[in-house]
């Protein structure tokens, strides 16, 4: 049996191409290890320069990893080609799988982007608060796809980071220092002055109002029945932006009314012309 299979393989053909083959094979180990130095090379020289930039760490092992995917690619063709393995055909095949791929995931592939933009350019990090559309919100995670917010509510919500990257968003936590804009009406027959003195007095003692820029009233508009105001102050903490808010509208509300000054609510006066018609009408109703 064994002098059969011997008689039909020519072993010393299979011998010659062996041996053959043998450079080939030592070349494709030193290539592997010549890029396995260069991966090592390069992830520690990467990583220190972007260190030195001061990039985000999460920025930073994106960016490693993107590297040595890179490397490993393109090992894989240099070592393939010194083994005389035909990749061709593979790579045709991978091209076209990934032509698919990137129609049916062009959403992913977006929200991916988008992931790694918002990473690198840092319009916002995690812990600050900010503001997309009308909804205010803590950043609790980035991650490559999406972004989670944390609502004041404490609702979490995850936002797709292709929807981040194209809404406008408002970042308090950037600019710490932020203005209360207080607004309030009041009516025609008041003294506008006086009515500015009251409301200026009332952050005068409050040690968490900052003194320069100094607190103002200004008119902010005529309306059909008040004369509107608006208190406006600086704060330190954003964050206390709505409760400074809240605080001061019920104060000036408590601060005019204790001064007499009227704040009107929205009321119509009618006017009726003495006519004929009118007359008619009157006397009509005197007759019943």
């Amino acid at each position: 049996m064994v002098s059969k299979i011997l008689t039909t393989i020519d072993v010393q053909k299979i011998t010659t191409i062996v041996i053959g083959y043998i450079p080939n094979l030592m070349s494709a180990l030193l290539l592997l290890l010549l890029f396995w130095l260069a991966n090592k090379f390069i992830q520690k020289t990467l990583d220190a320069t972007l260190n030195r930039m001061k990039i985000e760490r999460q920025a930073i092992n994106l960016l490693l990893r993107g590297a040595r995917t890179g490397i490993y690619i393109f090992a894989f063709l240099s070592i393939s080609d010194q083994l005389q393995i035909n990749i061709k055909s593979l790579l045709a095949g991978v091209g076209v799988m990934g032509l698919a791929l990137s129609f049916a995931a062009k959403d992913t592939v977006g929200n991916l982007i988008s992931g790694i933009v918002i990473i690198i350019d840092r319009p916002f990090k995690e812990g600050d608060w900010i503001v997309i559309g009308d909804m205010h919100a803590t950043v609790t995670q980035i991650r490559l796809r999406t972004t989670v917010l944390t609502t004041f509510d404490n609702e979490t919500v995850v936002v797709p980071n292709q929807q981040m990257s194209q809404e406008r968003i408002i970042n308090y936590t950037m600019t710490p220092r932020i203005r209360v804009k207080v607004s309030i009406g009041i009516a025609y027959k008041e003294d506008i002055d006086a009515a500015r003195a009251i409301l200026l007095a009332l952050p005068q003692n409050d040690g968490r109002i900052l003194k320069k820029p100094s607190p103002v009233v200004i008119v902010t508009g005529l309306d059909a029945s008040s004369v509107n105001l608006q208190l406006r102050f600086w704060v330190e903490d954003p964050v206390e932006q709505y409760t400074f808010f809240w605080e001061y509208t019920e104060k000036s509300k408590k601060a005019l009314d204790a001064a007499g000054i009227e704040i009107p609510f929205p009321h119509l006066q009618l006017f009726v012309e003495n006519t004929e018609g009118i007359k008619y009408l009157a006397s009509s109703r005197k007759n019943t």
